[in-house]
């Protein structure tokens, strides 16, 4: 577990120096990665606490049963890993054309 938080802290690292000294590439792209940042992180690491919660609401879905830490580690490495990687793709596609 602790290779997990140092890895993802690294990979954070990593997006906040792009974020910081990428210049164009990532104009506009700074939100996708702190988004990513945000939701990601906490996923990776605390993963049992937050599968641990079971009270509250997830639109009209009540949350009654406890997701395995696992699987919540899991998307919160795909939302650190794969969020950046489709913001940039999209907005290559949208600004770039021509």
């Amino acid at each position: 577990m602790y290779k997990s938080r140092l890895l993802s802290l690294v990979v954070a690292g990593i997006y906040i120096l792009i974020a910081c000294f990428g210049g164009k590439v990532v104009e506009g792209f700074a939100g996708v990665l702190g988004i990513s940042l945000v939701l990601g992180l906490p996923c990776i690491w605390f993963g049992d606490e937050l599968g641990g919660m079971v009270w509250g609401r997830l639109g009209n879905a009540q949350i009654t049963s406890r997701t395995p830490g696992a699987v919540v580690r899991f998307v919160g490495w795909l939302l650190l890993v794969l969020l950046p990687i489709i913001g940039y793709i999209l907005h290559k596609s949208i600004y770039q054309k021509g």
